[in-house]
């Protein structure tokens, strides 16, 4: 996979997110196999080549994908953890946000899913991703425990997974309920129960 680095322009940085978002929506929608650079491109509203300027193929484009929103989900935490709110309620305000943008959070759902076949573009990056994202949430809930936050005896690891598994699969039962489900009180109901007054 060729890698360009980000453009210097300003009119090449909103071009690039332009093609990023548009991915985002047809990706979500029809998963990866159906979608072309040139359906991309049809919706930005430039030629196949003009894609290409910015990714190569549609693996970059998946990829970038893939990573902005990670990189929005890791500035979202960041943020949140630096203004001194406690760890599980800034998974909340995460988990707030993922719901605030169903096509991403969709998105994501489908091409996790999607990557099980180790054949996939973004199996790779989704088994780096998961395996990183994991091993945070273990340190970021061991901390809780030694700070009160969350009650003693629970296993951090075992925690992380099923913080994983919620955030990742929450969205897409959203998804499949016409967008009726309330995901984020499902998912602070489930944090509750980590607290000690839990």
């Amino acid at each position: 996979m060729e890698r360009r680095p980000p453009p210097k322009t300003r009119k090449g940085l909103e071009r690039r997110e332009q093609i990023l978002d548009a991915a985002t929506r047809v990706f979500a929608t029809q998963g990866t196999k159906s979608v072309s650079l040139a359906s991309i491109a049809s919706l930005v509203g430039i030629t196949e080549q003009g894609v290409m300027h910015y990714f190569p193929t549609k693996v970059d484009v998946l990829v970038g994908v893939l990573e902005r929103r990670d990189e929005r989900d890791t500035e979202r935490f960041t943020t949140l953890f630096r203004e001194g709110l406690p760890m599980l309620e800034v998974l909340v305000a995460v988990m707030r946000g993922l719901a605030e943008d169903d096509h991403l959070a969709t998105l994501h759902t489908v091409l996790m899913a999607e990557s099980i076949d180790p054949d996939h573009p973004a199996h790779d990056w989704f088994v780096q991703r998961n395996k990183r994202v994991r091993q945070q949430l273990e340190i970021g809930l061991i901390a809780a425990q030694r700070s009160g936050e969350l009650r003693a005896g629970l296993d951090a690891h075992a925690v992380a997974s099923q913080l994983m598994s919620l955030m990742d699969g929450l969205p897409a039962q959203r998804a499949l309920a016409g967008g009726e489900l309330d995901t984020v009180a499902i998912f602070e109901a489930y944090v509750r129960q980590l607290t000690p007054a839990g």
